[in-house]
């Protein structure tokens, strides 16, 4: 039976729709294509970042603080090192041991090659001349830029 009049533009106009719904569908869940993957690889990114950040050892300072050589934008870098200058000392005096742990963290895209990602690190700190130890909880949004294919830490606020 073949359909006339309004029955066939009914039909017409539901497979009309399911065509732009699937291709719509297709456009925006297609990995690598949506602001979702960008999301996920900051957010990973980040979280990378800010346990390196909050990690490190009085033995080797000069290995644990070199993450920022090659996952930081010139000017972090150069921030973080300034910042860490006086802390040195201080470490090594107390001969302090740190660990960081990402809880939580969530990232909003800005655009395509910028995100903010607020993070929940616990840092958890051994003071080694008397081996006290004490758990800071750190609020952390770090800014992230993608540059060439990788991104970069490009500032950090603590909350």
């Amino acid at each position: 039976m073949v359909k006339t009049g309004p029955e066939r533009s009914t039909v017409v106009l539901s497979l009309l729709l399911a065509l732009v719904v699937g291709a719509l569908a297709y456009v925006l869940l297609r990995p690598g294509n949506d602001d979702t993957s960008a999301r996920r690889d900051a957010l990973e990114a980040a979280t990378t970042a800010a346990i390196d950040l909050t990690t490190y050892d009085h033995d080797h300072l000069d290995r644990d603080f070199a993450w920022v050589d090659d996952r930081a934008t010139a000017s972090f870098a150069k921030e973080y090192a300034a910042a860490n200058k006086p802390l040195r000392a201080i470490i090594t005096k107390l001969e302090a041991h740190a660990v960081g742990t990402v809880v939580e963290a969530s990232a909003t895209m800005q655009d395509s090659s910028r995100a903010k990602v607020l993070l929940f690190v616990d840092q958890t700190i051994t003071n080694g001349t008397d081996d006290k130890t004490r758990t800071e909880r750190n609020r952390v949004v770090m800014s992230m830029v993608k540059r060439d294919g990788t991104w970069l830490v490009d500032d950090v606020e603590l909350r």
